[in-house]
């Protein structure tokens, strides 16, 4: 019998696809003001990526610097939450490119 974390594990991995070109490092979950929140980092040439949600962030120069700033990331939403900002207004500034 299967356990329900790798239900959902297959689950997730139906739904979402990287973009071209990227290979698939690692996916992790975390918990954060009271959300679970999936993370996939992923290579791309030299850069790692990470997709929290399906949202881009990154690149970062290697997979520690990825995860140190996702922990980071995770830290600012449940600052967010208690002050009512949604997670797509934080990936909207956090992916605004001048």
């Amino acid at each position: 019998m299967k356990s329900f974390a790798s239900i959902s594990r297959e689950l997730y991995e139906a739904k979402f696809k990287l973009p071209r070109k990227h290979k698939e490092l690692k996916v992790d979950t975390m918990k954060t003001g009271g959300k679970t929140y999936t993370i996939t980092y992923s290579k791309m040439g030299k850069d790692i990526y990470a997709f929290v949600n399906n949202n881009e962030t990154g690149p970062y120069k290697d997979l520690k610097d990825a995860e140190k700033s996702v922990k980071e990331l995770s830290k600012l939403f449940k600052q967010m939450n208690f002050e009512g900002v949604t997670e797509e207004e934080i990936f909207n500034e956090i992916n605004f490119r001048v």
